[in-house]
């Protein structure tokens, strides 16, 4: 019996846990493949994927440029994902590739696009888990970017 997107997304999501991140990845590649692609299971796909290329940012040379890749699939597709979970749960979920990808921006010293990300993730109404949410990671970007 062939597994379904959502088998293989959270089968991965156990392997990454277990660090077993070269079947994690097989998985998860698999899972972007699948018959059965949905937009909600899609989108944890790429939020595993992305934690995953993260997390071996410093032990593989194409670990960053997946993550990065990975972030903005997803950041393309999240106006259809939220529309469809809303629908489904009523509510709106962090979504980690617009975290990482300012992070990453931010990191690289690219102010000025991890601020039009944080307007792109404000006007989606996304929360980033943090006290001063993405309205406060833009306003620190908004400093560093004068500097």
């Amino acid at each position: 019996m062939n597994k379904t997107q959502k088998d293989l997304w959270c089968d991965a999501y156990g392997m990454f846990l277990n660090r077993t991140y070269d079947k994690a990845e097989k998985m998860l590649l698999m899972a972007l493949n699948a018959e059965d692609d949905n937009v909600i299971d899609r989108h944890f796909t790429y939020n595993i994927l992305i934690k995953l290329y993260y997390k071996l940012r410093n032990e593989r040379k194409d670990a960053l440029e997946k993550c990065i890749k990975y972030c903005k699939e997803d950041i393309e597709r999240l106006p259809e994902f939220l529309k469809a979970y809303k629908m489904e749960y009523g509510d709106v979920p962090q979504c980690p590739s617009t975290i990482q990808l300012t992070i990453i921006y931010e990191k690289s010293g690219e102010f000025q696009k991890a601020i039009d990300l944080c307007n792109f993730a404000l006007n989606l109404g996304l929360k980033d888990g943090t006290k001063q949410g993405f309205q406060g990671r833009k306003a620190k970007l908004g400093k560093k970017l004068k500097k």
